[in-house]
């Protein structure tokens, strides 16, 4: 007959039988005290004292500020012609981080979007390497119609902002007049500048919640609308402008002299009907420009009388 082992008896276990200090459970029911008193007074913190720099954090992560652009004012002639206005100009942005360069289908609209915005791939890629960036341009204020074929490929990641460039219909015959504005619309040269307070008007604003692709989820808040600005007309003639230009360049060509200077005013009112220098500009088309070209000769040279 098999002979069974002893039973264990716990109770004689001298682990067991030793008495617990009265101070350590004390100490670990007052620790744990502490704890929810950390809690609750952390909660208090957060819920009652500190609520309104909370809210505001919370606030930053998701609510935006939209800038709602005016629309800038238009410059007539004498007679009522267009020397200058604003079209929509959409510009191209992107979040990096959102756009999947490795899908192949992704990777060959990206290659059309580059050759849309006549940009070498190489600069262009150049752009959406840094995925940490939350937003970075792409091109600012294209064509309307290239814009149209840039959200038809409705890549993940790639967006658009309403922007507003100038256009001058006078074009170089005009250039040291009416001048001209840069991508943010503001006046650098001629009237532009010197009118720019009055052209410009006042942008307006629109609170809103995006989610992280930066869409718009709702608009909350109020919405500030925008203040055009004013329209300008000169006392230019846009058609003597013409003539006294071409006259002008004929005559600087014809002679090989480095540049001229031609001023055309009403003898009576003594009112400024043109004023042309050559060499000059294409205002919206300012590439390559020269110091020789930007230079108003007519107002800055100083000639001797007869």
């Amino acid at each position: 007959m098999p002979r069974r082992s002893p039973s264990v008896q716990y109770t004689t276990s001298p682990l067991l039988a030793s008495k617990t200090p009265v101070w350590r459970s004390r100490f670990i029911v007052a620790a744990i005290a502490l704890g929810f008193v950390v809690l609750a007074g952390r909660a208090a913190y957060v819920q009652v004292i500190g609520n309104d720099f909370f809210q505001r954090q919370g606030a930053v992560r998701f609510a935006r500020t939209l800038d709602m652009p005016a629309n800038r004012g238009r410059i007539f002639d004498r007679n009522g012609l267009l020397l200058a206005s604003s079209v929509v100009a959409p510009s191209i942005w992107a979040i990096p981080e959102d756009i999947e360069r490795d899908d192949p289908d992704v990777k060959s609209k990206l290659k059309l979007i580059a050759k849309l915005l006549e940009m070498p791939q190489k600069d262009f890629d150049k752009k959406l390497e840094d995925e940490d960036k939350t937003f970075v341009w792409i091109k600012r204020q294209v064509d309307e119609p290239i814009a149209k074929q840039i959200a038809a490929l409705n890549i993940k990641g790639i967006y658009q902002r309403k922007e507003y460039k100038r256009v001058y219909p006078n074009g170089e015959s005009a250039a040291h007049v009416v001048g001209f504005t840069n991508v943010e619309d503001h006046g650098q040269e001629g009237i532009e500048l010197q009118f720019d307070r009055d052209l410009a008007g006042r942008a307006g604003s629109r609170r809103v919640i995006k989610d992280r692709l930066g869409r718009v989820v709702e608009g909350v808040g109020e919405t500030v609308p925008p203040l055009d600005g004013k329209d300008i007309q000169l006392s230019i003639d846009s058609k003597v402008q013409f003539f006294a230009y071409q006259k002008l360049r004929d005559a600087v060509t014809t002679r090989r002299a480095k540049a001229g200077s031609v001023v055309v005013l009403d003898a009576v009112t003594g009112e400024v009907l043109a004023l042309a220098n050559y060499p000059s500009y294409v205002p919206d088309k300012r590439q390559n420009l020269t110091g020789e070209q930007l230079r108003n000769r007519a107002l800055t040279d100083t000639f001797e009388p007869g």
